[in-house]
């Protein structure tokens, strides 16, 4: 079924159109086909509200969505009503919880992007450019002009309304560690660690980093890398040391300098000793994934299990249960790997996650067996 199609089809049966831009070699796109829309309560809503399309952003009908609404990140989900007139637009790869915030966003006019695009200017109201900022920046969009509109009108009560946060975080997440909206967190990171804790801003500007770090990554910069290390921690202080201690593997890992990876990791245990028992999980967690996926010598792997453990003692999820058993089948204790995994898939339905990690874990131990 082509657009032309589905429009007709919206009109005969009073839904709008919702389609789905995907790329053949997007590893995000395939996961939210196989694993969030095949979830039973996601299809159903859809059925009953949209004619739904998935196109190629590669194929004829593909390129023109693509520069008619300036897409570049996928999967992207585009909801149109009968007019052939967009309304909403969100992209990216999310949980089930979060897929379906965002589709619930679709149907609501005050937080419609499109929507909000014609009537939204920055004489608006601190709540309406807040909702403008949030699904502007969730679609990959950026919006310089508005976004300094509503950074100037925060006051200091505002960083306590979830929605006003929830605008900043996604900005800041979005422009890179030396945007306006990264400089206002770093101005204002008490207030929101004390509102939100201190997880929330390593994410956030861990966001921020992932899209700062990559031209150091591509040219290899480790002095420029060095010195955007050393700004956060002279703009943060406590905290980008913290921050040093997220990021710094990260970019090593990527430019496949993995001794350094490795030491900064150890480093960063010593650095963390008297963190929030959160950001400590967090970090943990991350490290021990990535010793999983990056080291096969077996005193690492023994390392990065006792990272997973550390964090386990906070968060006994899945995710980090199935980390957990990847490095024990990495280092041939097969036995315990079997057993953690067999857990990790229990708590599959109950987190509304897919245990990918685990299920071939089993299915190599089998073949072994």
């Amino acid at each position: 079924m082509n657009l032309e199609k589905a429009l007709e089809k919206a009109k005969a049966e009073n839904k709008e159109v919702f389609i789905t831009v995907y790329t053949t070699y997007c590893e995000s796109c395939n996961m939210m086909q196989e694993e969030i829309f095949k979830e039973k309560k996601v299809s159903n809503y859809y059925n009953q509200n949209y004619i739904s399309l998935l196109i190629d952003a590669d194929s004829k009908a593909g390129k023109k969505i693509v520069e008619q609404y300036q897409l570049h990140d996928y999967p992207a989900f585009l909801f149109i009503n009968q007019k052939n007139e967009p309304l909403h637009l969100f992209v990216g790869n999310m949980e089930k919880s979060d897929f379906m915030k965002s589709t619930k966003e679709a149907k609501n006019p005050n937080q419609q992007l499109y929507t909000l695009k014609k009537k939204v200017t920055k004489n608006s109201s601190i709540e309406e450019l807040s909702e403008y900022i949030y699904v502007t920046y969730k679609a990959a969009m950026e919006d310089p002009e508005m976004l300094s509109a509503f950074l100037k009108k925060i006051e200091h009560d505002h960083i306590e309304l979830k929605s006003i946060w929830f605008a900043l975080k996604e900005a800041t997440m979005h422009t890179g560690l030396h945007s306006e909206a990264v400089t206002y967190v770093i101005k204002h990171v008490k207030e929101i660690e004390n509102q939100y804790g201190g997880k929330e801003i390593i994410q956030t500007i861990n966001g921020a980093a992932k899209v700062s770090m990559q031209p150091y990554v591509e040219k290899k910069d480790i002095k420029g890398w060095k010195e955007l290390m050393v700004y956060l921690e002279k703009e943060l202080g406590r905290e980008g040391e913290t921050l040093n201690c997220a990021y710094n593997p990260t970019f090593y890992l990527n430019i496949k300098d993995y001794n350094t990876a490795y030491s900064k990791m150890v480093q960063g245990v010593d650095v963390l000793k008297d963190r929030d028992q959160e950001v400590k999980a967090y970090l943990y967690r991350n490290w021990a994934w990535n010793i999983y996926h990056y080291y096969d010598e077996s005193d690492k792997l023994n390392t990065g299990l006792k990272w997973i453990n550390e964090a386990i003692k906070v968060h006994p999820t899945c995710m980090n249960l199935e980390t957990k058993a990847g490095l024990l089948f990495k280092n041939k204790n097969y036995k315990e790997a079997k057993m953690i995994a067999q857990q990790a898939v229990q708590l599959e339905k109950k987190e509304n996650v897919h245990a990918m990690l685990a299920h071939t874990i089993l299915q190599e131990l089998e073949s072994i067996e």
